[in-house]
């Protein structure tokens, strides 16, 4: 299963970073659920879907590091 993190979204593509910190662009239409910028998703190949453990683990570092 891959990781990757919601960099942005443009119009209707959402941009994802893979973990090698390359960009793919997805259509929102194939994310059958709300994202936003920071949302951590899973593909396994077929399908999106929501990594929330992971998205609060990493959203709680990036607070730490900047205090």
């Amino acid at each position: 299963m891959k990781k990757l993190i919601v960099d942005r979204i443009v119009g209707e593509i959402a941009v994802l970073e893979k973990e090698d910190r390359s960009h793919i662009e997805v259509p929102l239409s194939e994310i059958c659920f709300d994202i936003k910028e920071g949302s951590v998703l899973l593909f396994d190949g077929s399908e999106y879907t929501a990594d929330e453990d992971s998205e609060v683990a990493r959203r709680k570092k990036l607070f730490e590091m900047q205090i």
